[in-house]
């Protein structure tokens, strides 16, 4: 198995050699930054971007980590599952009498534990790009950075992930954001002069591209007329302000609809288990916290 290079044509770079600690043997590394440029012939739209957008303003834009990204669509999954079983559990139920009991005995502790995971296990805060000011603001383990954004260090890497039998490899594709200890801005002392977050990954290496694609165009030319429309439902107060556009009856199912099977749009927004911006940054952007 060869190890061959991103297709984008940034230059390479050793940053990850520069780590304390590597949490990821990663291959391929390419820096994106500095300065900040797009992949050639990739998308810089945000279409189906609401995923990984928290909020998005003429001033600032919120972005959702690879982590949270999960966490949106989780009790999605496991909501459409157990619709799935519990429908299978009740035809099976009309033959035999204990299979629905079976069923909610079987499935039941999961399902319940995955909600109070998502209830009870506090939000992480998303990374902050500020455009007014020209600074990155992310948060890493009660530590905060404020990085100006010409000074920026992502580099897109691969690794290669075992998917099940018959020796299956696929390349897992990330994107990571580099923190040095002279952009320390409050919170805790940073712990080593390197750090990393990463901000995306997945198994398509063109939707990462577009994601870092989106991020540059929105930080030069702020937000286009299809934001608006393709980024409605990154938060709840977003699709709250969209809601008068639609019917009665487009409300009452979109809400049905988001109730079962995303009602972390809901949570999110009104929780109290959810880290919050410092007082250090809260002074410049106000209470604004969204995830």
């Amino acid at each position: 198995m060869k190890d061959s290079p991103l297709k984008c044509d940034f230059p390479e770079t050793d940053l990850e050699q520069e780590l304390e600690k590597k949490l990821y043997r990663t291959h391929g590394g390419r820096l994106a930054s500095p300065p900040a440029r797009k992949v050639v012939g990739v998308s810089d739209s945000s279409e189906d971007m609401e995923y990984g957008v928290a909020y998005f303003s003429e001033r600032f834009m919120d972005i959702r980590s690879a982590f949270l990204i999960f966490r949106r669509f989780q009790l999605s999954v496991i909501n459409l599952f157990m619709a799935v079983v519990l429908v299978l559990g009740w035809i099976v139920s009309l033959f035999y009498s204990k299979a629905l009991l079976a069923v909610l005995v079987a499935f039941g502790p999961v399902w319940v534990a995955i909600y109070l995971f998502e209830i009870f296990f506090p939000l992480t805060l998303p990374i902050r790009i500020d455009r007014k000011e020209g600074f990155v603001y992310v948060g890493h383990r009660g530590t905060f950075y404020r990085i100006p954004w010409d000074e920026l260090e992502v580099a897109f890497s691969y690794n290669w992930q075992y998917l099940g039998s018959g020796v299956v490899w696929e390349r897992q594709y990330y994107a990571h954001l580099f923190m040095r200890e002279k952009h320390y801005f409050c919170g805790k002392p940073p712990k080593m002069p390197l750090q990393r977050k990463k901000i995306s990954s997945g198994f398509k290496e063109e939707d990462m591209y577009r994601k870092w694609n989106f991020i540059v165009r929105y930080y030069n030319e702020g937000v286009v007329e299809e934001d608006a429309d393709n980024l409605v439902m990154a938060n709840y107060d977003s699709y709250r302000k969209d809601i008068p556009s639609k019917s009665m009856a487009a409300r009452v199912v979109d809400t049905l609809l988001l109730i079962t099977f995303m009602p972390t749009m809901y949570w999110w927004a009104f929780s109290p288990f959810k880290y919050k911006w410092p007082k250090e940054i809260e002074a410049i952007f106000g209470k604004i916290n969204y995830y």
